[in-house]
């Protein structure tokens, strides 16, 4: 009995003498903690570029489809209008007025860039208002002739006279902010419009 009891509290002792059950160390404390550290940061970096690309995108699509529906009632305006009125190019409050004398109406685009709630393109017809597109930091608009250049079928006379305006480019650019900064920008729209009606 003494014999196993002496052998037992020997192999005790020599396992303490060897470290069997040594705890862990500073050091390894340390380097776990930093290698830890390391990976969080890694999959923090890579949530965040993910999530920023993803609302990117979902921002773009947004845009883009604003900017398909402003083309399309903007093109349907323009070809049944019979002439330009006025212009107003340049500033930050850009205006371009229109009329149709076979219905007896004008409308106009106006373009505010200082706008309280950011700048937009609006249709004005008969004092009311739409909002075409939000979010427009440009807008710009070139009246053309009929007369197209010679040697030439798609280049046309550029005119700042509104009586001799038969076609009008249009172009904007729509863009969104994300965290403080303008990270996607639609900037393709870009069209033009001949007067159809214009005799």
């Amino acid at each position: 009995m003494n014999l196993v009891s002496h052998s037992s509290n020997a192999l005790l002792a020599h396992s303490r003498r060897t470290g069997d059950c040594r705890g862990v160390t500073l050091i390894e404390m340390l380097v776990a903690l930093c290698v830890g550290a390391l990976v969080l940061t890694v999959v923090a970096v890579l949530s965040v570029y993910a999530l920023r690309s993803f609302t990117a995108m979902g921002n773009y699509a947004d845009l883009e489809a604003k900017s398909r529906t402003a083309l399309d009632r903007i093109t349907r305006d323009l070809r049944q209008a019979t002439g330009v009125v006025s212009i107003n190019p340049l500033g930050a409050d850009k205006r371009l007025r229109l009329t149709n004398a076979l219905e007896g109406t004008s409308f106009s685009y106006a373009w505010y860039a200082d706008d309280p709630d950011g700048p937009k393109l609006v249709y004005e017809m008969d004092g009311h208002e739409r909002t075409y597109l939000t979010e427009c930091g440009e807008w710009n608009f070139t009246l053309y002739q009929r007369t197209p250049m010679p040697g030439s079928s798609n280049l046309f006379y550029p005119t700042t006279d509104p009586r001799m305006c038969k076609m009008i480019e249009m172009s904007w650019k729509c863009s969104r902010t994300m965290l403080g900064k303008k990270w996607n920008t639609e900037s393709a729209q870009s069209v033009r419009i001949v007067l159809r009606n214009k005799s």
